[in-house]
């Protein structure tokens, strides 16, 4: 994790180095409102969308309808399959929930149960996670699981440390080849002040230390608050 800060930070850094020579730069674009951009580029459907398509470390519910013996919670492996009793391996990966459910089915009644009632539910999906780095207690890379907000990923890292800024918190984003970053604050969203913005698969979010006075803070608080997210130039 600290890698990925440093990362981050030397990037910043030289992006404000190339814009020290025009007055009031600041290495960023023009502000724009998070709701007007497309998809990230890692993102795919929403986890609960019927549209999510499985992938590898994916886990999923199994159930088959009065066979309690088939009911099991199975992790989609490396080659994008999974095993089940009877059937044996069955290709999970690149499938939705519902396409799964129908050749579970299909398998089954061919040899073993009369008009199965299969039914397939994400529990967690490995192909949408953010990380979560800087001022926090246990950073780390985390699965999203439905709709995710900054809150909740912040909790799933044990909340913020006890140097962190909570007006400091940057998310970064990349979208159509370009790396953006929005900053919000913690206290604000906590207190109903502001609202708590949802995240996509493939976000960083980066909680900064207080009292810091470096071309970091500089570029802090050069961004707007709230769900605006700019381009790094």
């Amino acid at each position: 994790m600290h890698r990925l800060l440093a990362i981050i930070f030397s990037g910043l850094a030289i992006g404000l180095a190339g814009c020290a020579s025009s007055p009031g730069g600041t290495g960023i674009g023009e502000a724009v409102s998070v709701a007007s951009f497309p998809e990230t580029d890692s993102a795919q459907p929403d986890a609960t969308s019927p549209a999510y398509r499985l992938s590898v470390g994916d886990l999923i519910d199994i159930s088959v309808f009065q066979v309690p013996d088939l009911t099991r919670s199975v992790q989609v492996d490396a080659a994008g399959q999974i095993s089940l009793p009877l059937i044996g391996v069955v290709k999970a990966g690149g499938r939705t929930p519902h396409e799964l459910e129908g050749d579970i089915a299909a398998k089954l009644g061919a040899r073993y149960v009369r008009s199965p009632q299969v039914s397939v539910f994400l529990k967690e999906s490995a192909g949408q996670r953010v990380t979560v780095d800087g001022a926090v207690r246990n950073p780390g890379v985390f699965p999203i699981v439905g709709q995710m907000s900054l809150v909740q990923a912040l909790a799933e890292a044990k909340g913020l440390d006890d140097v962190a800024d909570p007006e400091g918190v940057l998310v970064f984003r990349s979208v159509s080849g370009k790396r953006l970053v929005a900053k919000f604050d913690l206290s604000a969203i906590r207190a109903g002040k502001a609202a708590d913005p949802p995240l996509a698969g493939g976000d960083t979010i980066v909680v900064d230390q207080s009292g810091l006075k470096s071309t970091w803070k500089q570029f802090r608080e050069s961004l707007p608050v709230g769900a605006l997210f700019t381009p790094l130039l």
